[in-house]
């Protein structure tokens, strides 16, 4: 049985360095780019197979998706049963264009995600697995998915950064009672609760199992309607935290599958980052279950 089936995007993060960005109608020479592994759903099911979570990926692409991107999923042990490749569209890319300042520009290409209301609905693995994770993409595609699941399957809701622009009051408020968890950062959380027109956190999880919210090197907040628990942030040495809240997110699944609470998985989720944020990209520095203990291990 599968444990975990994780929705969201799976996508060529392209990353581009230039001196500085051109004027209009002008150019300007790239100094280094490089592609990577990514995407919201991806990274989740990537990080949480790599940890020896039974975990399955519901996503779709392009027929151009490279097959070494697949074969890495694949022999990290995700399920790509629900992985469908849409013919007419090219594969979601991400171009982050930065400067010498660091500054930063992003341009998203969709792909098939950008339809995925008339995609059809892929909730095999989701029926049969103990958790369901709910990341970016449609909505109205998302609640649909959501309202096919049995009563049994733990469902968690995590729009990320589309939570301020793609969801709104009324999708978040339909979408409220299906689910049993919430993942958020620190600002997802401002939105999620004025959808809701809620004053605080615990107000808004009344109902709710859980909610988890991200604040960076602050740590994390675990919301339940009795209290708030911080669990501290493990400190390393950040080179980019690009996918670190994927990454915190598939070590907290990997804890709950072997039985831990939800304190000691969030630590588990903040020891899984924190190698994420050592090098660039969120799957170029998976560490696997012993190297995760080892570093969880003085927190827990």
């Amino acid at each position: 049985m599968t444990f975990l089936t994780v929705y969201g995007h799976t996508c060529i993060d392209q990353i581009l360095r230039l001196s500085e960005f051109p004027l209009v109608n002008t150019s300007v020479d790239i100094f280094e780019k490089r592609r990577y592994f990514g995407g919201t759903g991806a990274n989740i099911a990537t990080v949480a197979a790599s940890l020896g979570v039974p975990t399955a990926l519901v996503s779709f692409v392009g027929s151009d998706l490279p097959p070494d991107f697949e074969r890495w999923m694949e022999g990290r042990g995700v399920d790509l049963s629900e992985l469908v490749k849409v013919d007419g569209f090219e594969t979601p890319t991400v171009f982050i264009v930065s400067n010498r300042h660091h500054d930063q520009v992003a341009y998203v290409y969709q792909g098939p995600m950008a339809v995925l209301d008339d995609l059809e609905l892929k909730v095999v693995n989701a029926r049969r697995s103990r958790h369901v994770h709910i990341a970016t993409g449609r909505p109205e595609y998302y609640i649909r998915v959501m309202e096919n699941l049995p009563d049994e399957v733990f469902i968690a809701l995590d729009p990320a950064q589309e939570i301020h622009r793609i969801w709104n009051p009324s999708h978040f408020r339909r979408a409220l009672p299906l689910v049993d968890m919430l993942f958020s950062n620190q600002y997802e959380a401002e939105r999620m609760l004025e959808y809701a027109g809620a004053h605080s956190p615990q107000e808004m999880v009344d109902g709710l199992g859980l909610w988890v919210i991200t604040r960076g090197a602050e740590g994390i907040d675990l919301v339940t309607t009795e209290r708030v628990e911080r669990v501290p942030a493990i400190r390393t040495e950040v080179q980019d935290t690009t996918g670190a809240g994927d990454s915190f997110r598939a070590g907290f699944y990997a804890g709950k599958y072997r039985g831990m609470s939800d304190r000691d998985a969030a630590v588990i989720g903040t020891a899984t980052a924190s190698f994420t944020v050592e090098t660039v990209g969120c799957q170029t520095n998976i560490p696997d279950w012993d190297g995760v203990m080892e570093r969880a291990e003085p927190y827990l």
